[in-house]
């Protein structure tokens, strides 16, 4: 993986997989493309290996690593693999993948790449993800798994790789969110919110393909009214030029407008769940998503769901009564959060309890049973 001191999405789920598999006696390692010395992660290594992790290996690359050293990572990755007698190795994300789709050659190791996110043609079309298009292609020890259908079928169409080469295994929460505790008292003292407010929730990355831009232009103006706060929740997406821009144009809107006693930037939370539970409703107005992690956590936690109609979102939420909405269109997302938070009883409790329900498909041995399947596949050759 990448990193793991900071776990949102594709990392979460990574560390949580291999827990997992060492808890069913299969040895499983982390690897990281970065080194030691950077903030937190010699606290994070300190409790994986807490948690079960056997080992956890670093690459010693630089954030945004140059060209010239991708070669020699490539090389230490190959000797670890040897030397450690890796059956698997696994990614989740662009760069580990092209750096293990050219280590992995050559060795009895096979390569099973994750695809959180989908891809199309007009828009990851870049030098990064062409020279990723290569590499797997090179490798003829390389298969995939997407996390929803409609990634699978995107991707399929995106890589030129034939059908049975991809399996879908949908995204997974930890038991632990279906038991989070609602604190709404603590998180309303702690954050100055009048204790009768009402919770408004946005969790991942700050971008624009998020439409986290639009979340603050379409809440802004009746936040008041509603008496409903908007907590925005996670880190920029460095990767995304003009991220910066953008948060700087919204902290401006706000300020500009009055709306600083109603909207507030959290930033990293380790307690998402506690935060979930304790919310009146959570919003995700993506303009694009694979699956939508925080959406199942949502539901596992009682929350309702108001989301866009991107990509995957109603194959995730299907069977539910959340609402969605076409993404970058404020004026009905804002009415599918007034018709949400103005529920009856009746209804709130029929929607919460179809979204536990749904929520109950993600569970996390489910996706541990069928990562072991692909496993075993793969090993087998019936891939």
């Amino acid at each position: 993986m990448t990193q793991f001191y900071q776990l949102s999405g594709a990392e979460r789920l990574g560390v949580e997989l291999a827990q997992e598999l060492n808890k069913r006696k299969i040895h499983t390692d982390i690897l990281s493309m970065y080194t030691e010395d950077m903030p937190g992660v010699l606290e994070a290594k300190k409790e994986l290996l807490q948690r079960g992790i056997p080992q956890v290996h670093f690459l010693r690359m630089k954030v945004r690593p140059s060209i010239a050293s991708i070669i020699p990572a490539i090389l230490n990755l190959r000797r670890l693999i040897k030397e450690e007698k890796y059956d698997i190795v696994e990614t989740s994300m662009v760069s580990p993948t092209v750096l293990a789709a050219w280590a992995v050659r050559g060795t009895q190791s096979w390569h099973l790449a994750g695809l959180h996110q989908v891809f199309r043609r007009d828009r990851e079309n870049s030098i990064r993800h062409w020279l990723w298009r290569f590499s797997i292609r090179c490798n003829p020890h390389i298969r995939y798994y997407s996390i929803s259908d409609y990634a699978s079928k995107a991707w399929v169409y995106y890589s030129r790789t034939p059908p049975q080469y991809t399996r879908t295994i949908y995204n997974a929460i930890p038991d632990d969110c279906f038991k989070a505790v609602a604190d709404r008292q603590g998180i309303r003292t702690e954050l100055r919110i009048p204790q009768n407010s009402r919770i408004a929730l946005y969790v991942g990355r700050l971008a624009k393909y998020k439409g986290c831009d639009t979340l603050v232009d379409t809440l802004g103006p009746i936040l008041k009214k509603s008496n409903l706060h908007l907590l925005l929740v996670g880190e920029p997406d460095t990767n995304v030029p003009g991220c910066g821009e953008m948060i700087d144009g919204m902290k401006k809107q706000i300020k500009d407008n009055g709306w600083n006693d109603w909207i507030r930037f959290l930033g990293y939370r380790k307690d998402i769940p506690r935060l979930l539970a304790s919310a009146d409703i959570i919003v995700h107005p993506t303009h694009m998503e694979g699956f939508g992690l925080v959406l199942v956590e949502a539901m596992a936690a009682g929350l309702p769901v108001v989301a866009s109609n991107a990509e995957a979102i109603p194959e995730v939420l299907k069977n539910t009564d959340s609402i969605m909405v076409p993404p970058d269109d404020p004026e009905s997302l804002r009415k599918a959060v007034i018709q949400t938070i103005n529920r009856s009883p009746l209804e709130a409790t029929v929607a919460i309890e179809k979204g536990r329900k749904r929520a109950e498909d993600f569970r996390i041995g489910r996706r541990i049973d069928s990562m072991l399947k692909l496993f075993g596949d793969a090993l087998a050759q019936r891939l």
